[in-house]
């Protein structure tokens, strides 16, 4: 059942990518450092590479490499200039952490030139390698893949040539697209990741998250479509509804975990959402013997301070996140790998020693770090620890594009509340129910709340029925191809 080691020192689930395009022709922003810095703000998205595309006078420019974004671009992107262009942030979902496998990808020559940044993970990529030859593919990545199929595609303009493409991918994707002095924005007929619009300046920007709009001097207008194409240019903002579905699958972690508590999703706040997870959470599973609520730091604390307020108890910290702690960084050995996990909070003694508290956090997936952390509020003198989880026990991998890859890596896939509890060291355990969690996204109740988050968003992490598309019954990292 429990996880004793694991590859990754974290117990979160690790993020997607962060994409942001950019078409401002005025001159009167430096549109290079603007990507950066708005990739800064989804740097929560993606930490193991960094990279930009920039286009003038029709050629394109990238700029890749490993690392955070102060780390790839530590002076800005000073030797890029041009009035549109894209960026991206990864974890690798496809493809292994390498500088090859970093985005934007390139592809193409001259006036043919096609920069491609995705969010998401193409579930049929092994079909669609097949049909294009390997010989023609560098990398094992989704987005370098689907750049080529655009690159090949027939077609008058590029706007038809990403129509002749989209029919043929399947699954999770949001793409920001550089192209002949235009970018192209296009998600998923099921929406199952972000991708938000707004004006900056005289032109347009694209982003994963409202929130890097914004700290540009944006102005945020509006999700983009399940299914749409928005083409940025010199005719301003072109929409094109170019995939229909009956039922869309927005990714129910997203409001959970992934997203920036500042974003906003649907006209739904992520720390409305979370602070109703806590609300909710207090109600289905309270803890009557606790004396304070702390949050596991950051995107428990608005869930744990709901929590606290709806049960009448105290909110303290009990924990302080270091600012240099690393998500992604991988250490060499397991030793190393428990220290970085040691190093990433520090408990503060006062508020947790000779106390019973509750402790909320956003999920659990091996267990281990969550032992450790009620470990040490144990060596810091806590009576009790009870431990709340705003959504549900993950039991399932992701297919989408999230770092979920097999039920083997979580610890509720064969173990029950009362088993994890212990293994955890916790004196209780209580989750979300699946109910919950869909009234507090939907922000409503009753049986509209619950129809609004079946048919509107993805929870196949949590039960067999939430996903969008029907997969294999042992879970062996293949979809299916049968939309249900």
């Amino acid at each position: 059942m429990p996880l004793e080691s694991s590859d990754s020192p974290f117990d979160s689930p690790r993020e997607a990518c962060g994409v942001i395009g950019i078409w401002e022709p005025s001159g009167s922003i430096n549109l290079p450092d603007y990507l950066v810095l708005g990739l800064t703000e989804l740097q929560h998205r993606g930490q193991e590479s960094a990279g930009i595309a920039v286009c003038a006078d029709g050629r394109i420019q990238t700029r890749v490499g490993m690392g955070k974004v102060r780390e790839v671009f530590p002076h800005g992107a000073t030797d890029l200039e041009g009035p549109v262009g894209i960026g991206h942030v990864r974890y690798s979902t496809t493809g292994s952490s390498t500088v090859q496998n970093a985005g934007p990808f390139l592809v193409g020559e001259h006036a043919g030139q096609v920069a491609l940044a995705h969010n998401g993970n193409i579930s049929n990529s092994e079909e669609l390698r097949l049909m294009l030859g390997a010989a023609v593919l560098d990398t094992a990545t989704d987005s370098e893949m689907v750049a080529h199929l655009l690159l090949a595609a027939q077609g008058t303009n590029f706007a038809e040539k990403i129509r002749v493409v989209l029919p043929l991918l399947r699954g999770a994707y949001s793409f920001v697209i550089l192209s002949a002095g235009k970018v192209y924005g296009l998600r998923d007929p099921l929406g199952m990741r972000p991708l938000c619009l707004g004006r900056l300046g005289r032109g347009w920007i694209l982003a994963s998250e409202t929130s890097a709009i914004e700290k540009l001097g944006g102005a945020y207008e509006r999700d983009v479509r399940p299914g749409e194409l928005v083409e940025l240019g010199a005719e301003g903002l072109c929409s094109t509804q170019v995939a229909q579905s009956k039922r869309h699958a927005f990714c129910s972690f997203e409001y959970i975990y992934f997203a920036g508590a500042a974003s906003t999703f649907d006209q739904r706040p992520v720390y409305s959402v979370r602070q109703a997870l806590g609300r909710q959470l207090a109600r289905e599973q309270p803890a009557p013997t606790a004396d304070v609520v702390s949050g596991v730091p950051d995107s428990a604390v608005p869930a744990a301070i709901a929590y606290a307020a709806e049960a009448g108890l105290p909110y303290t910290e009990a924990f302080i996140k270091s600012r240099y702690s690393d998500r992604s960084f991988i250490k060499p050995d397991q030793r190393l790998r428990q220290l970085e996990v040691d190093l990433k909070y520090s408990v503060v003694r006062p508020n947790v020693e000779g106390k019973r508290v509750l402790l909320v956090d956003d999920s659990i997936v091996r267990g281990n770090t969550m032992k450790r952390a009620i470990a040490a509020l144990r060596n810091y003198g806590a009576r009790e620890v009870h431990l709340r989880i705003s959504s549900p026990p993950l039991r399932n991998p992701c297919f989408y594009g999230i770092d979920i890859g097999s039920d083997s890596d979580l610890i509720a896939a064969d173990a029950d509340e009362r088993q994890i509890a212990a293994y955890v060291g916790a004196d209780s355990l209580g989750y979300l129910s699946l109910h919950g969690l869909a009234q507090a996204i939907t922000l409503g109740t009753g049986e509209e709340a619950q129809t609004a988050f079946h048919n509107n968003h993805c929870y196949g992490c949590f039960n067999k029925h939430g996903y969008p598309y029907s997969t294999h019954s042992a879970f062996d990292d293949r979809e299916k191809l049968a939309q249900a």
